[in-house]
Order: structure tokens, then C-alpha cells, then sequence
């Protein structure tokens, strides 16, 4: 009898914890860890809208049904409502890479719920996709603000595949009469590179992967850049203005989901790092001074894997993973108010080994010490920037000294601000060179020229009592009665 008893329990068990039970059947309903608002901010970053919609244009909804597990995953998704296949399928898989519910609960336990969810899709139409060509031709003025065809005094070509990627030469013309005569181009490349992210291979060595980009002469790039691994699978996404500037990096894992991403502007970065789970874990803020660096970062939220808020508008305790220089996940604590570290923070390896300890005062700091190599080591500040040997008014000097207003420039009245970057290594020496923003007639290059000379002229950075890799940045002023420089 006990053992009868005990058998049609377990058979009550087991038919309950199979059971998918509608919202208002149960105790709790299903949600989002973390809430509403950070489930649709995963979608709007993951969302693919497919590229024959993009062009065309879309707006309008894919209603979803699926059945959020107790682990917190979503299965059995399907559409009861759409837009077309392309669309449908698109909300299906991102809607599927979710999975950090919080699973409904019914007499104490985790049950089995259906749910039902929209998934937007809006983009504007995009007349400049001219469909015979399977290219972007776009119009320009001449300050190269977009314009209508009629009016235009430049044209750029950008040839793109079925996904919309950049597939050949960016081409650019400028209007003679009635005539388009050509200026120049952006080179396309397929170009095999080593690419290495915790994303993807943490604490692991690079792997192949393979870049495509349109960049010119100056290495300044036309189109946006994307890294794919051996198999085809989007490793990272840069999306570049008019300008030049880079204003949207996003970064994957190999299951196609967003893990960070960056919205760039002139003064500020956006940074977002996402779970593996799709649970949103931290959101960094970054003034980008004059110079066109990032400054300390803002610690604006952080969130736990359950979804638990630890760092609300700059106020809380901050639980966050980041990288060491060698890529090895780093797990950071300490306490935030208005943005910035206060107190005791630690870092830890995933191993728990202590990888550095260091003291605040609402942002200042005070004292640090790392464990690096096994070795301690003190250090005063947590980020020495690289130097121009012999200190700022050197570099002034340096500029002066070896920069040339080109001729047709200067006959021209041509003036503007160069905005270059490259990268000082750990010996001091230079590389990574590239034109952040174009001005032409010769200003890019001859900025880019005297750049290069200043190879072996910096001490390198230093990160927490180590020499590191930085990228610099480096503004380079020209005005018709001569070229001005400004840090």
C-alpha cells in the first residue's frame, strides 16, 4: 500500500511539473529576470530584420506563443500571428535566445507557463537601394551632407550582399555637368585575420576569423566592418557615420547573441554586457573628452543572474565581470555612489585567486596593489596614459616642426580637423594607425605622415603597475593661415 501511495505521488508530481498551465492559472506568473524593459532592450539589440524587409520597410508586429521551462528557458515558440516568413523567423530565434525567465510558480514550485509576446519590427524604407545595381547610391552636397539627387554635387556607391554586408569597392563621383566623373574609393577586403574575445574563446588563443571592410588609403573605413569566424558566424559588427567615426560596435558569442555593444557620440560611450543566458549584467557610461579618448567610466547599473538589481543610477553595490590583459574573465566588486567606486574594490580571477585590491574616495584613488604573474606589485595610479617623450610641449614642438599644409589645400582655402588614432604598444613603439574621421585634399594624409614619425617617441601605458596596449588619439587642426594643433 506505502509503496502504491508513493508511486501515484511521484505520478501527481511529475504530471503537475509537465503541465503548462495558462497566466492566470498560477500563483506567479512568468517574467522576465530583470523586468519588461530589459527583455526588450536584448530584442531591439539581437533583432535581425531581414534585409529584403529593411529595404522595403517594415512596421508591424510577429506575435509569439511559447512555454517559459522552470529553468528559466522558453521552448515550443511558434507564430499565432505575423508579418511574413522572413519576419517570423527572425522573432522566433530571438525570442529563443532568451532564456533568463523567472519561471511561474504554483504551490511553492517552478511550473511550466505559456506566454505570449510581441516582437517588433520597424525600419524605414531605404530608396537608395537601387536593386538593378544591389547597391546603396547616396547623394551628398559639398559639405557632404546627405541631399536629394538633384542638387547633388557627390555620389557614393556601396555595393552590398543579401545580407546587406558590404561586398565590393566604395566608389565615390563627383558631378561634372551632367556628367559623374570618378573621385577615388574605399578598397573592399576579405582579410583573414586572428581574432580573440572572452565571448568567444575566453582564456583561450585566438582563432581564425576572417574581416571585411572598405577602407581607403588612410585606413579610414566607408562601410560598415564585420568579423566572421571559418564558419560564417557574425564574431563583431562596426558601424561607421558619414564622418568616418565609428557610432555602433557590437560584439557576439558563437550562439548569435549580442554580448556587448557600444553606441558611440562625440561626447559620451553607452557600453551594455549581456549574459550568456541573455540577462542583462551591466551598463557602463564613458565621457570621451577632446581628445577623443574614453575617460573613467560611470558605473550606472548592474543586475545578478537572477535578474536582482545590485547598482541602480549610479548608486549600489557593483558585481560585474570584465577581462584582465591576457583575457581571462575578471570578477569586480566594490561599492558605487553617483557613478563612481568609493571604498574597498577587489578583482578576482575565475578561479577566485586575487588579482588586485584598491582604495576609493568617491572616485579618487587612493592606493592599489596587483597580483598579476604572481608577482605584487603597488602602483599610484590604475592607468598611466602613454607619453610623447619629453612631455606635451615636445609633441607641439614635434608637429610644428614636420607638418606641411599641403599646397592645393591651402590654394583652396581647405581647412578641418584630422582626428587619428593608433594604438602605443607595451615597448613604446606605434601601430594600428588609422584616420578616425575625413577631411581629403591631402589634410588626411599628410596628418597620417607626420603621425608615423612619431614612431619610438612614446613611453608606453601602464595598467595597474603594467605596461599595456592603448589606442591614442590624436586631433590635428588646419586653417588656411596655418595649421593649428589642439589637445
Amino acid at each position: 500500500m506505502k509503496k502504491l501511495l508513493t508511486l501515484l505521488l511521484f505520478s501527481t508530481a511529475q504530471a503537475f511539473a509537465q503541465q503548462v498551465y495558462l497566466p492566470h492559472e498560477v500563483e506567479k506568473q512568468a517574467e522576465p529576470a530583470g523586468g519588461l524593459t530589459v527583455l526588450n532592450q536584448f530584442i531591439t539589440s539581437n533583432l535581425q530584420i531581414p534585409f529584403q524587409n529593411s529595404i522595403k520597410g517594415v512596421n508591424g508586429r510577429v506575435y509569439l506563443k511559447g512555454v517559459v521551462q522552470p529553468d528559466g528557458s522558453m521552448s515550443s515558440i511558434e507564430v499565432t500571428r505575423g508579418i511574413d516568413t522572413l519576419c517570423n523567423a527572425a522573432a522566433v530565434r530571438v525570442l529563443g535566445m532568451y532564456k533568463a525567465w523567472k519561471p511561474a510558480m504554483l504551490a511553492g514550485q517552478p511550473v511550466r507557463q505559456a506566454v505570449f509576446f510581441p516582437v517588433t519590427f520597424k525600419a524605414e524604407a531605404k530608396p537608395a537601394f537601387d536593386t538593378a545595381r544591389l547597391a546603396f547610391i547616396d547623394y551628398f552636397n559639398e559639405a557632404f551632407v546627405p541631399i536629394d539627387s538633384a542638387r547633388a554635387k557627390y555620389r557614393r556607391t556601396l555595393p552590398v550582399d543579401e545580407r546587406g554586408f558590404v561586398s565590393g569597392d566604395v566608389a565615390y563621383e563627383e558631378s561634372r555637368g551632367r556628367k559623374w566623373k570618378r573621385l577615388g574609393e574605399a578598397k573592399f577586403a576579405k582579410t583573414p585575420i586572428r581574432y580573440k574575445s572572452r565571448f568567444v574563446n575566453p582564456g583561450a588563443d585566438s582563432i581564425a576569423a576572417y574581416r571585411i571592410a572598405a577602407r581607403d588609403y588612410n585606413e579610414a573605413s566607408h562601410a560598415p566592418e564585420v568579423t566572421f569566424d571559418a564558419e560564417g558566424r557574425v564574431l563583431s559588427y562596426v558601424e561607421y557615420g558619414v564622418d568616418g567615426k565609428a557610432s555602433l560596435i557590437k560584439d557576439y558569442d558563437l550562439n548569435g547573441m549580442v554580448r556587448r555593444q557600444q553606441l558611440i557620440s562625440d561626447s559620451l560611450i553607452t557600453e551594455v554586457y549581456w549574459d550568456p543566458n541573455g540577462q542583462i549584467r551591466a551598463h557602463r557610461e564613458f565621457p570621451v573628452n577632446r581628445m577623443g579618448a574614453k575617460e573613467e567610466p560611470l558605473l550606472m547599473n548592474a543586475w545578478g543572474p537572477d535578474g536582482a538589481q545590485y547598482v541602480k543610477n549610479g548608486d549600489g553595490y557593483w558585481r560585474a565581470a570584465g577581462e584582465t590583459l591576457n583575457g581571462k574573465w575578471l570578477f569586480e566588486q566594490g561599492k558605487v555612489v553617483s557613478g563612481v567606486k568609493d571604498g574597498n574594490w577587489v578583482g578576482k580571477l575565475a578561479d577566485s585567486t586575487l588579482y588586485y585590491e584598491e582604495v576609493y574616495d568617491l572616485g579618487q584613488f587612493k592606493s592599489g596593489s596587483s597580483w598579476a604573474n604572481g608577482e605584487k606589485k603597488e602602483y599610484t595610479n590604475t592607468m598611466i596614459s602613454p607619453e610623447f617623450k619629453g612631455g606635451i610641449k615636445e609633441f607641439y614642438k614635434f608637429l610644428g616642426m614636420n607638418i606641411r599644409y599641403p599646397i592645393d589645400a591651402a590654394r583652396n582655402g581647405i581647412s578641418g580637423r584630422v582626428m587619428l588614432s593608433f594604438v602605443v604598444c607595451e615597448d613604446g613603439s606605434m601601430c594600428e594607425y588609422k584616420v578616425e574621421n575625413r577631411i581629403g585634399h591631402g589634410l588626411d594624409e599628410e596628418a597620417l605622415r607626420v603621425v608615423k614619425l612619431m614612431n619610438g617617441k612614446w613611453n608606453p601605458g601602464e595598467m595597474r603597475g603594467q605596461k599595456v596596449r592603448v589606442k591614442y588619439n590624436v586631433p590635428i587642426n588646419f586653417q588656411v593661415e596655418g595649421p593649428i594643433f589642439r589637445r
